[in-house]
């Protein structure tokens, strides 16, 4: 019964969170390129990531790690 419901709740997740991608707004994009010594060539990469997102196409994300 347990695994019935972990593949319930699996495909569920798919069907309804597969299309939903979060890109920055313009706005957004221009705050945090505001302080980049090249803010015309950040603008510009995120622009072509936002545009690769909207389209379906994978990205690379870096992540930073956190320091204490």
């Amino acid at each position: 019964m347990k695994l019935f419901l972990n593949t319930l709740l699996f495909f569920f997740i798919l069907i309804f969170f597969e299309n939903s991608a979060y890109s920055l707004s313009d706005y957004q994009i221009k705050k945090i390129c505001q302080k980049k010594p090249n803010r015309s060539n950040c603008i510009k990469n995120l622009k072509f990531k936002k545009l690769n997102l909207l389209q379906g196409n994978k990205i690379e994300i870096p992540v930073i790690p956190f320091k204490k």
